[in-house]
């Protein structure tokens, strides 16, 4: 059975599909099998693989038909490289939210889970890259891949919204799927000359404990940079400081399995 990791954090620009993109591009290094869905409208973890033409085409398969289980599954196999299969999110996403709506009577937080659990001996992660809000797709997301990793940008007021987060994933383990759980919080955008970032990394050790991963992702600008060439870090430049960061994320990921 394929261990199902959701990157979630209701704020935007947090790194949350950097970090999905880096570690299942790493996980699929490791020579494990890794489906990645892109569950955020924005289609940020689409572009960011080099699927940009792929996800504007008519007819390219993608998130809204695995989730409402239109067609076979059909994801892109082995997006540069051997093991990473990706499920894009397509213009069609914008009507996700719409069509889950229209089926509220026929359980709609779970049916990506029931197409999930159809495919997932074919892999050994699947990762879903979540959008910045909690709509029924993220919620989709999060009982299909129970296991919650949240990155949380090191800036002040930072701490409360993932409290939020973790009252949310209190209601949905009690209504939509028990095995949700916090895998881990990972600090990003640490910047270690600064005061205020060290006082928010602390405030979040203190308030996670044993949940903060002991790796922080550091800001770096060629991190960007890699998102632009279409090619995650890990992959474009395997030996810098972002890089070997996102390896011991990837490490203490598949070590708390």
């Amino acid at each position: 059975m394929a261990r199902r990791i959701s990157v979630v954090n209701q704020k935007g620009g947090v790194g949350k599909t950097t970090t999905a993109i880096n570690v299942a591009a790493a996980l699929a290094r490791r020579g494990r099998r890794v489906l990645l869905i892109d569950c955020d409208p924005q289609r940020n973890a689409s572009q960011f693989l080099g699927l940009g033409r792929v996800v504007d085409e008519d007819g390219t398969w993608g998130t809204l038909e695995m989730v409402l289980g239109r067609g076979d599954f059909s994801p892109q196999r082995n997006v540069l490289l051997d093991g990473l299969d990706v499920v894009p999110a397509t213009r069609r996403m914008v009507d996700l939210e719409l069509e889950l709506m229209r089926q509220v009577l026929t359980g709609p937080g779970r049916k990506l889970a029931r197409n999930v659990a159809a495919v997932e001996a074919q892999y050994d992660f699947v990762l879903a890259d979540c959008g910045p809000t909690i709509g029924l797709g993220t919620v989709n997301a999060m009982a299909a891949c129970p296991e919650i990793l949240v990155p949380v940008e090191t800036l002040p007021g930072s701490v409360p919204g993932v409290v939020d987060l973790q009252q949310l994933m209190e209601g949905l383990r009690a209504d939509v799927e028990p095995s949700i759980r916090l895998l881990g919080v990972v600090g990003t955008f640490f910047e270690e000359n600064g005061r205020l970032p060290r006082n928010v990394l602390e405030d979040l050790r203190v308030s996670f404990g044993p949940r903060m991963f002991d790796t922080v992702i550091h800001k770096a600008q060629h991190v960007a940079a890699a998102a632009g060439e279409g090619r995650p870090i890990v992959l474009l430049d395997p030996g810098s400081r972002s890089a070997r960061e996102y390896q011991s994320l990837t490490s203490e990921v598949v070590n708390r399995g």
